[in-house]
């Protein structure tokens, strides 16, 4: 039977209501912001939830445009037009429903910025909506009896276009027109629309244009399709742009941006064109070195050919082409390498290299171990096996790091972690140190065979067994005191999925970050203020927003924080002294020098890192002797690091001979700009001179050691690096072993 047509918007949509289609929609919907409530980073309005509705939209959203189909078909004389506009109205009001639900929900639990939530919910969700509910009446109009068969096909079908550049390019975002965006590894916080986003939801409007005209022809309309077609035309010319607009990435996309291509024995790399060509030379070097250390440690591996190793020249370059801004990543199966580049020697290549190397071990397409032939990655076993073998030289060793955990009760219990999914569900830093120190252990106690073995089968065999020797072997070992101290400040920042507002203050940060380099310090103030309220358990947002401060001239708004910040129940002892000593500066900078001294000292009897405390050690020296003041509190209290300071520290050091401090520190200043030979030649007075202490020694070498190698002066360099792991700790023997290495 045949019935009326109700032309307007509000009988419309309560024809649509009595349809099933949109009722379960609707409650979907409802359901989905109502378990969002209870789920980390998903319980406000920000990326998870905006994502989480895209793609619920984009599957599910086609409801109301097939049922809006249906009932134009049982009239005498149909409409698309309108049943697309009865789809779009009911769809796009049904998306308001998630965001009261979320906002309701900020009644339980602080909101964090709705306006930047709001724009991500309007880039991700609503074209998803409007996408599907045309792909709906549309599939209503062409087949009237599987109109459901087409819409799953279609979502499909859009995910397999969109999801076939991650698994055989570079990039690591994924942009789907009616699933939404995914922007690139967890690890990055920092979440804004870009313009590529913005743009490619354009084109997704587009589509949901041309769906309507596809159903009008299907009608008979052709006519009054024709503009409808047009959008079809318009989004297929954007979709050819896709490279161009930043929704997809190749490898010869990358080539052209960067520019600088060097072959090795076992590397291709590609890096920023301006490099110069001794650094050139020098990277090549230093990444050969890492590939060879990775294949020893491995026993096997490199079979597959070459690997390409891709250096960008900032995160946000890094971001912008391909994702992942300040995480590095490999593709083992792609023997693919992207990391943001960095003065040789390289900080994380050594690390990334295990990753493509390992691929040769693992079964599976994907070159990682893990459930289904490595489609659920077993991340516990991948990141373990690179941070074992990379082993990265510091203060302390990741042995004697992970024991540190372990005394503070915040190391993660191995068999947790090594359960599928739940990697990720610890701070990344704990998680990297605990599994790397794990099987490092393996690989040091059963050797590189059973290392191997584990990973080509994802097998660990009795793991709780071996998780028990392994924590008696970390509580054998006698860390540092310092060690735990330092500890309780690098890993006290907990996972992200038990933060708050992490993409929100990230973002923030971004933006506090690209103020400062503006000179605009009162608006980086007004940032720094909203993420300490924001994260309000983050004691270090404190100490950046009384920098802020100080910056802006608001030293008692800045005392008031740094009292706010010491008085923090989670502030830790070095995060304690870094407030403290810049509470000093901030005295030194008025020259109040009791106040100075007061606080310096109460911060020397504080641990820090070792360069804290070398700093530390001439601020107290320099505060009593205003004849450094010059140099001295310009270069320390006050952050200048100009011309007129280096001229400054030059006549502090013709005027005092028999003091190596001011060489030091010209030599320190000299590193942070490249000047090799300036900085080899202050190393090299400052070391025939007295020093203050031991550390002062290290460092002058370390500095002499790394001028050297740049210099292609590799006999000083060894003779340095041989100098400096004479005796030394178990960390920084590391440190030299892999520059001797290098320097073979």
């Amino acid at each position: 039977m045949r019935v009326q047509s109700d032309s307007t918007w509000p009988e419309g949509a309560s024809a649509l209501w009595q349809r099933r289609g949109p009722r379960l929609y609707l409650f979907a919907l409802f359901l989905l912001a109502l378990v969002a409530c209870f789920l980390p980073l998903a319980d406000h309005l920000g990326y998870e939830l905006s994502e989480l509705v895209a793609l619920a939209a984009g599957l599910f959203g086609a409801a109301p445009g097939v049922a809006a189909a249906r009932m134009e078909r049982e009239l005498a004389a149909p409409s698309p037009a309108r049943a697309a506009r009865r789809a779009l109205c009911f769809g796009l009001c049904a998306l308001a429903v998630p965001v009261l639900v979320i906002l309701l929900n900020g009644l339980r639990r602080p909101a964090c910025e709705p306006l930047g939530g709001l724009a991500l919910y309007a880039a991700l969700a609503l074209p998803s909506g409007a996408l599907s509910a045309a792909v709906g009446v549309a599939c209503g109009f062409l087949w009237p009896r599987r109109e459901g068969l087409a819409v799953a096909a279609i979502f499909v079908a859009a995910l397999a276009v969109s999801l076939w550049p991650v698994l055989r390019g570079p990039q690591v975002f994924v942009f789907d027109h009616l699933g939404g965006m995914y922007p690139g590894p967890l690890y990055d916080e920092a979440i804004r629309p870009s313009s590529a986003l913005w743009i490619f939801r354009g084109a997704t409007l587009l589509y949901a244009g041309a769906a309507i005209g596809v159903a009008l022809v299907a009608n008979g309309q052709r006519r009054s399709a024709v503009p409808l077609l047009l959008c079809a035309v318009g989004a297929l010319w954007l979709s050819l742009q896709a490279q161009a607009l930043h929704w997809k990435a190749s490898a010869s996309l990358l080539d052209a941006e960067l520019g600088g291509r060097l072959e090795t024995g076992h590397l291709v790399l590609h890096f920023p064109r301006e490099k110069a060509p001794a650094e050139q030379a020098l990277l090549g070097r230093d990444a050969e070195a890492s590939y060879l250390a990775a294949r020893d440690f491995l026993g096997e591996g490199g079979e597959g050919g070459k690997v390409d190793v891709y250096f960008y020249r900032s995160a946000d370059e890094k971001r912008r082409l391909l994702g992942a801004a300040e995480t590095s990543f490999t593709k083992p199966w792609l023997r693919q390498i992207h990391t943001n580049d960095a003065p040789a020697p390289h900080p994380i290549l050594r690390h990334e290299l295990v990753h493509a190397l390992a691929a040769d071990i693992a079964r599976g397409p994907w070159g990682v171990p893990g459930s289904l032939r490595g489609l659920v990655p077993d991340m516990a076993l991948i990141e373990g096996l690179a941070v074992a073998g990379d082993w990265p030289a510091g203060e302390f060793t990741v042995h004697e790091e992970a024991r540190a955990l372990r005394d503070l009760h915040l190391m993660p219990q191995v068999q947790r972690l090594f359960q599928p999914g739940l990697f990720y569900a610890e701070s990344g830093a704990r998680a990297y140190t605990t599994a790397g120190s794990f099987v490092r252990w393996l690989w040091e106690t059963r050797g590189p065979a059973f290392v191997r073995q584990a990973y080509r089968s994802d097998s660990l065999g009795d793991l709780g067994a071996l998780a028990e020797e392994h924590g008696r072997f970390l509580d054998s070992l006698h860390e540092p005191e310092r060690a735990v101290a330092l500890a309780s400040q690098r890993y006290s920042a907990p996972a992200i999925v038990r933060k708050r507002c992490a993409h929100e203050v990230a973002g923030l940060q971004r933006e506090a970050l690209a103020a400062v380099q503006r000179g605009e310090v009162l608006a980086a103030a007004g940032l720094w203020s909203r993420c300490a309220e924001m994260e309000p358990d983050d004691p270090a947002l404190l100490l950046q927003l009384a920098r802020a401060q100080i910056a802006a001239g608001e030293s008692a708004r800045a005392q008031q924080t740094e009292a706010k910040a010491l008085s923090h129940p989670k502030i830790s002892a070095p995060l304690r002294a870094q407030v403290l000593v810049q509470a000093g500066d901030a005295a030194w900078k008025a020259s109040d020098v009791p106040q100075a001294i007061a606080r310096y000292e109460e911060a020397a009897r504080l641990p820090q890192t070792e360069a804290a405390e070398r700093s530390l050690t001439v601020r107290l020296r320099a505060v009593r002797d205003r004849v450094t003041w010059p140099a001295l509190r310009s270069l320390f209290a006050e952050g200048n690091t100009g011309p007129e300071v280096v001229l400054a520290l030059r006549e502090l050091d013709a005027a005092r001979p028999r003091d190596g401090l001011a060489a030091y520190l010209i030599a320190k200043q000299m590193q942070n700009r490249g000047a090799w030979q300036e900085c080899l030649r202050f190393a090299e007075s400052a070391l025939s001179r007295e020093l203050p202490d031991a550390r002062f020694i290290e460092e002058a070498l370390r500095m002499k050691g790394i001028a050297a190698w740049h210099l292609g002066n590799d006999a000083m360099a060894r003779e340095a690096f041989l100098a400096l792991g004479k005796d030394a700790p178990p960390g920084r023997a590391i440190e030299a072993r892999r520059w001797l290495e290098l320097l073979r």
